[in-house]
């Protein structure tokens, strides 16, 4: 699975044009697509209720999970 780098505003336009792919299938190559775990992404989508998403759609999902502030 190849991925291009594009700015954001190229990114937020083709979200609708891009393909999608089931949650388990981009956990497989989380560390390739987003440098991070598969433990990450479970956290990150922990109760999503998307089957499937595309790669700009669960990058920004995984940013903003590891960007919360953690309570005590």
């Amino acid at each position: 699975m190849a991925v291009k780098k594009t700015s954001s505003n190229e990114a937020a336009a083709s979200v609708g044009q891009e393909p999608r792919y089931v949650l388990a299938e981009l956990k497989e190559h989380a560390q390739e697509l987003f440098g991070v775990k598969a433990e990450v992404m479970t956290g990150a989508f922990y109760q999503a209720e998307e089957e499937r998403l595309s790669v700009t759609e669960a990058r920004t999902k995984i940013e903003q999970f590891m960007k919360a502030k953690v309570e005590k």
